[in-house]
């Protein structure tokens, strides 16, 4: 069985960085001081310097600030090279010697030809996350990743060679809500690479080399390997991720001010079954304003995978300035106008919703708009699928309807169904005054809007 490259103060050459200063011990209170919210902390190590650092700095901090949070140490293993599982196995060792426990969490899923770094980073958090969920009996679970200065940077740089705008030129998040038992915190955020590798080397403490790191086919790696030509600019990390930082700041205001527009054009999500709001006092905004209310409503309602093309949301804002405009579509979600509101609700037609099976007593994001639920009392295990115009129909003629609620945007609510027999609705049965013989059903089954 191979045996890890290790890096460590004596496998290094004197360089520049080795100037850098270890992180102090008066630093760590603050720098893990979130971590006290939470009883359980997921942190997530390779095993690489910036998350070996992380290891060995949250558990300094545990034992001072915060005995009572349990720190569980998490190895991916992407199984994406011979020696991916040896390595996982060293930094289990290299945590139970801390008094932390280990577990390796292991990508089984067939790997895609293209794209793999990016394939790779979505699976190491959904099985970061699966596994946080899983321990959420005890309250909410951080999920604790060693992103540094760099990284930040690095991002920066990246997002602007795609021509990001301001959202995709932002700062990464110090913390960020995965779900509602799930928390993404990234607690270096402030500290350089460099700070923390000369970190482990005052320890005398080592750490893998993952030999991706060097690969050239990464866009990451060949931004690394251009840092010094773009510090010799005056293009450091540090001041990259100050501007990071700087956007932040300015995304936050514009925020604030989507809020205050939904306040103002009346906004009303209809319980998830559609999104209204007042034409002329949206066209009355500002552009910028205008558009991020409109793509967080075509996110919300469309159930779209990939982010929305900022060239297309012009353009579909642009189609929505012109008084004749009846209608169009845009990732996922349809968007009308009806008399003087702009709804938004979910397309119809293009692609076959969600269908899944839902036991007793579980839970699920259906068609990534609501989340569906069914009791521990449910006798058998029922189908999740859309309500579809036929059965619209029908029921419209058994229940006293909205008014305003568009037929195509009511057949993309999530039902509940026995085969051909529908159970339930849930977002009719919530209705003030709609009350079909579904009785007792309404306690065994629910669906809640996401967005």
């Amino acid at each position: 069985m191979a045996v890890p490259d290790l890096s460590s103060s004596a496998s290094r050459s004197p360089c520049p960085e080795d100037a850098a200063e270890p992180v102090r011990d008066e630093e760590i209170g603050a720098l893990f001081a979130p971590l006290a919210n939470f009883p359980i902390a997921i942190l997530a190590v390779s095993g690489g310097a910036d998350s070996v650092a992380l290891m060995h700095l949250a558990s300094r901090w545990a034992r001072q600030h915060s005995p009572r949070t349990k720190l569980l140490v998490a190895t991916v293993d992407h199984a994406l090279r011979e020696a991916s599982r040896v390595e996982a196995d060293w930094v289990g060792r290299e945590a139970r010697a801390l008094g932390l426990d280990h577990e390796t969490l292991t990508w089984v899923d067939d790997k895609p030809s293209s794209g793999i770094q990016d394939a790779a980073r979505d699976a190491r958090y959904r099985l970061l996350a699966a596994r946080a969920r899983s321990c959420a009996a005890s309250g909410p679970v951080a999920i604790v990743t060693a992103h540094t200065e760099d990284d930040q940077a690095e991002t920066l740089l990246m997002r602007l060679a795609r021509g990001s705008g301001l959202d995709g030129l932002t700062a990464m998040s110090e913390q960020r809500a995965l779900d509602e038992q799930c928390v993404l915190l990234r607690p270096l955020l402030g500290v350089s690479g460099a700070r923390l590798r000369a970190t482990l080397r005052a320890a005398k403490l080592k750490w893998l080399e993952d030999p991706s790191n060097d690969a050239d086919r990464f866009e990451r790696v060949r931004l690394r390997k251009a840092g010094a030509a773009l510090a010799g600019l005056g293009l450091t990390n540090d001041k990259l991720a100050l501007s990071a930082r700087r956007l932040g700041r300015a995304q936050a205001a514009l925020d604030a001010g989507v809020r205050t527009l939904q306040e103002a054009t009346r906004l009303d999500l209809h319980g998830g079954a559609f999104a209204s709001f007042d034409r002329a006092t949206w066209l009355a905004a500002p552009e910028e304003l205008r558009l991020r209310l409109l793509a967080r409503l075509i996110t919300s309602y469309g159930e779209q995978a990939e982010p929305l093309r900022l060239a297309q949301l012009e353009a579909l804002e642009d189609r929505l300035t012109d008084a004749v405009f009846e209608g169009a579509t845009l990732g996922g979600a349809a968007v009308s106008r009806h008399g003087s509101a702009v709804r938004v609700f979910r397309e119809l037609g293009r692609a076959p919703l969600h269908t899944f099976p839902l036991p007793p007593g579980a839970t699920e994001v259906w068609d990534g708009r609501f989340r569906v639920s069914t009791s521990v009392e449910v006798s058998d295990i029922p189908e999740v699928r859309a309500l579809g115009l036929d059965a619209f129909a029908q029921l419209r003629q058994q229940l006293d309807m909205p008014r305003d609620l568009p037929a195509r945007a009511a057949a993309t609510l999530p039902a509940f169904w026995r085969g051909a027999e529908l159970i339930i609705v849930p977002y009719f049965a919530a209705l003030p005054g709609v009350s079909p013989a579904w009785g007792t059903a309404k306690r065994l089954y629910s669906a809640e809007f996401l967005g």
